[in-house]
C-alpha cells in the first residue's frame, strides 16, 4: 500500500526511485508540475492580471521557470524574480532558465514593489532545504508576506520545513500550497497552519517503490 504523509527524505528517495529505476525523465516529471499548478491556478479563481514568481536556483525554481513559460505562452503577464547565484543553478533549473530565455519570458533579479503584482508563486526553495534562510532571501521572503498578495506555493512554502513543519528562519505565508506526489509530514505538524493556507496534493507520476 502506498504513503499517503511521507517525510522530505522519503519524498527525494521516491522522486530518485522514479527518475533511476522506473526511468521517467525528470524534465518530463518538471513539465507534469508545471501544468498541475496552472490547471489548479486557472481553477482557483486567481487573478492572473499580472502574475510573478520568484525563482531560486534549485530544482523547486525550475518548477516556477517552466510555470512561468506556460503562463507566458498562453499569453499572460508573468514576470520571473530570480533570487540567488546564477552560477550555482541546478542542471533542471539551468534548462528551464535556457528556454525561458529563448521564449523571450521576462526575468529579472529586484522587484520594485510585490503588491504590483495579483499573485504570487513561490518557488524559491523546495522539500530539500535544510538551513535558515538568511541574508536577502528572507528579506525577499518578509517583502512578499508583508504585500498580503495572494501567494500559491509550489510543493511547500519555501522556508517550511517539509518533515518537521518548522520555520527555517523565515517561511512564506501562503494561500494555497501545490505538493506533488504525496502530502508532506511538514505541511500538517509544526508551524504548517500559519504558513501553509489550503492544501493540493497532485500527481504528477512519481512513486513510491513497492517492497
Amino acid at each position: 500500500m502506498e504513503p499517503t504523509v511521507v517525510t522530505a527524505q522519503q519524498m527525494q528517495a521516491y522522486d530518485k526511485y522514479t527518475i533511476e529505476t522506473i526511468g521517467m525523465p525528470s524534465a518530463v516529471l518538471m513539465e507534469r508540475a508545471a501544468l498541475s499548478v496552472i490547471a489548479t491556478i486557472a481553477a482557483g479563481g486567481f487573478d492572473l492580471s499580472r502574475v510573478l514568481i520568484v525563482a531560486g536556483t534549485g530544482n523547486n525554481g525550475g518548477d516556477g521557470l517552466a510555470i512561468a513559460r506556460l503562463l507566458h505562452l498562453k499569453g499572460i503577464d508573468v514576470k520571473v524574480l530570480l533570487l540567488g547565484d546564477e552560477r550555482k543553478l541546478s542542471k533542471a533549473n539551468k534548462e528551464q532558465l535556457a528556454i525561458c530565455r529563448k521564449y523571450q519570458v521576462k526575468i529579472g533579479h529586484s522587484i520594485k514593489d510585490f503588491r504590483d503584482y495579483t499573485l504570487i508563486i513561490d518557488a524559491l526553495f523546495g522539500i530539500g532545504l535544510r538551513r535558515d534562510i538568511t541574508g536577502k532571501l528572507s528579506e525577499a521572503v518578509k517583502k512578499i508576506n508583508a504585500s498580503n498578495q495572494p501567494v500559491v506555493a509550489v510543493d511547500i512554502p519555501s522556508g517550511l520545513d517539509a518533515t518537521t513543519g518548522k520555520i527555517l528562519g523565515s517561511a512564506i505565508r501562503a494561500n494555497t500550497t501545490i505538493t506533488f506526489g504525496y502530502l508532506k509530514v511538514g505541511l500538517t505538524v509544526g508551524d504548517a497552519s500559519k504558513r501553509v493556507g489550503k492544501v493540493i496534493v497532485k500527481d504528477i507520476g512519481i512513486y513510491a517503490p513497492e517492497f
